[in-house]
């Protein structure tokens, strides 16, 4: 897990590359690898590759990028991990290729200079990388399926720029990235920034299961598609998923996100998602090191994780270490957490506390949970909005009268109704209704409150809420998957992949650490996704039923997930006067609209001036 940047003049009457921005990005991504970082230029200085670099596999210094391969023709700088770069090594090594290190990376190259964008297709692993190609002059750009890693875009004149954080392009490439009102207008429908937006109007997000090839002298060309996570989701013909099959599948994950050449830990909650992770990473790996975040203000209630933790941890007989915060330490913390994010979010300060903590313990790598509710229908919105579409004609009928009146209580008394109350009856059509009224934050009939009319009308235009949701759906729509299929791709799709994985990204690279998600695995989502398709898609109890033992109560138990105390904490620290999410999403975009950008996020600290390495 790494931070990577570059620079491609691909305009046939550019100037050449000096190198400074790269490196200034390479600084600015200084937390992503602090255990070494690199420049590499091709000989005409067309291109400009940059990496920072947190050692996990191949450790040494032949493990270092930008890496080429042993041709010379591909340099690549990439961040992630390659699971099964073993197999494929074995897989290469029998048609010819040789190979002078023991990394992954060189693998990926290896397997693109092989088979090219089919290769993409064997990949088991969490990737954003940059490829470069000297015979054809063609920078390759590729981001995993899933999207568990973000690749940031922008081109001006000819000239383009990537790197793994929005904030770190915005702060050093020379152009003047003002707020996108489609970026303003989805984090207060979303309380994140749906991709391919960025906050600032110019930085895009290069798709997942995307790659864009850019050839020196040519137009920049649009992506494509090498790879969807909804395609799985359809309902085949295929043996109904028995539970040794499940146990296998995901043992076999966990395995594979096991590889490593430092120790492996793992955040452990009260739920049944990271239980089974520890239970499994436990059989296979010996003692594993385990990390719990509570808080102080929760001691003593239900809310508390550490209990049934600890429970989890003495049983499975781990390494295991619980963490507490209370308010005053979450104040000292708020400025440092609020520099990091990326980009707006609601989310990701769990996911920044935990990691803090696990960094913290000397760990590099930590395994996560994310992905089971999304697998084993753990959301409300499995059940609530198969049951809002079997309403909705009945709603779409009381809308000429019900409305008005509707609209008329909310002037005359806004607190008796709740704030979507008029979206019942406004969004009363297919599955995408439904879950914008499940998921989203505000309706876009709330923004007129919060917005101006010209920075709302062309947010909304841009962003194009209800056909973003509804296209996410539309091939299980086409493909009359089941509703529970549907509400299971969105959930991944659009929930997971833009808020989820972003802010674990961001927040557990801030203190140095990777964070691997063995459910957030395409090969996992192969068999599972037309099991959830079927009539019988696979349960919490299900998966529980993979690991032997499990603490008492586990399965009764509410869920809560890594949960914080952050709503009443803000709203006491700062005086915000809406409640929960809402509030929060108020403090997060007034930070982001009057903090200023600095080129690097480290007090004096200044590029390395390390010098660039020439093909």
């Amino acid at each position: 897990m790494c931070g990577i940047a570059g620079e491609f003049r691909f305009a046939a009457d550019g100037a050449p590359v000096d190198g400074s921005i790269v490196a200034r990005l390479n600084e600015h991504q200084r937390r992503r690898g602090p255990d070494g970082d690199g420049l590499w230029s091709s000989r005409d200085r067309s291109v400009v590759l940059g990496h920072r670099r947190l050692a996990i596999i191949d450790v040494g210094p032949s493990g270092a990028q930008p890496m080429s391969d042993a041709t010379g023709r591909w340099t690549i700088t990439f961040n992630g991990e390659i699971y099964n770069y073993r197999e494929l090594r074995a897989e290469l090594e029998q048609v010819g290729c040789r190979f002078l290190t023991g990394s992954d990376t060189e693998v990926l190259i290896n397997l693109v200079a092989r088979w090219g964008e089919a290769g993409l297709l064997k990949l088991r692993g969490m990737y954003a990388f940059a490829l470069w190609d000297a015979a054809e002059q063609e920078l390759w750009l590729v981001r995993d399926p899933y999207g568990v890693k973000p690749l940031y875009l922008a081109e001006r004149n000819g000239t383009l720029w990537f790197a793994s954080q929005a904030r770190a392009l915005a702060s050093c490439v020379p152009a003047d990235f003002a707020t996108d009102p489609a970026a303003l207008v989805g984090f207060y429908l979303w309380g994140f920034v749906p991709e391919p937006f960025s906050w600032w109007t110019g930085i895009r997000l290069l798709p997942a299961g995307h790659v864009l090839r850019v050839r020196s002298g040519r137009p920049l060309p649009a992506s494509r598609e090498f790879a969807s996570i909804e395609d799985a989701y359809i309902n085949r013909p295929m043996p109904a998923l028995e539970a040794p099959e499940l146990r296998t599948l995901l043992r076999q994950s966990v395995a594979h996100h096991l590889v490593a050449d430092v120790p492996v830990g793992l955040f452990l909650s009260a739920g049944v998602d990271s239980t089974v992770l520890a239970g499994l990473a436990t059989e296979l790996g010996g003692r594993m090191r385990t990390v719990t975040l509570a808080f102080d203000e929760y001691a003593g209630t239900p809310e508390d994780e550490a209990p049934m933790a600890e429970e989890t941890a003495k049983l499975l007989r781990t390494d295991h270490v619980t963490v507490r915060i209370g308010r005053e330490r979450f104040e000292e913390l708020l400025s440092e957490f609020l520099a990091s994010m990326d980009q707006p979010s609601t989310d990701g300060l769990n996911t920044y506390l935990v990691s803090r903590a696990a960094a913290g313990q000397g760990l590099k790598v930590a395994l996560s949970g994310l992905g089971g509710d999304e697998l084993f229908g753990g959301y409300p919105s499995f059940h609530q909005i198969p049951r809002l579409l079997k309403w909705m004609p009945y709603l779409r009928g009381l809308a000429p009268v019900g409305l008005p009146a509707l609209k008329l209580l909310r002037t005359l008394a806004p607190s008796a109704l709740p704030p979507k109350a008029v979206g019942f009856l406004r969004y009363s059509g297919d599955i995408a209704d439904a879950y914008i009224l499940r998921r989203a934050l505000h309706l876009e009939e709330e923004l007129g409150e919060l917005l101006d009319a010209a920075t709302l009308r062309a947010g909304i235009e841009r962003l194009a809420t209800a056909d973003a949701v509804a296209k996410a759906a539309a091939l299980l729509t086409a493909a009359e998957a089941s509703d529970y299929a549907r509400v299971a791709a969105l959930e991944s799709g659009w929930y997971m992949r833009n808020q989820l994985l972003r802010d674990v990204d961001w927040a557990s690279m801030a203190h140095g650490l990777e964070v691997r998600v063995p459910y957030v695995d395409p090969r996992v989502l192969d068999r599972l996704g037309p099991a959830i398709a079927s009539s019988a898609p696979p349960s919490k109890k299900d998966l529980a039923g993979c690991v032997e033992h499990l603490p008492e109560g586990l399965l009764d138990r509410a869920k809560t997930g890594f949960t914080t105390p952050v709503n009443r904490w803000v709203r006491e620290t700062t005086g915000i006067a809406a409640r929960g999410l809402r509030g929060w999403a108020a403090y997060v975009e007034q930070h982001f609209r009057t903090a200023p950008l600095a080129e690097s996020p480290y007090p004096g600290s200044k590029p390395t001036g390390e010098a660039i390495r020439v093909a």
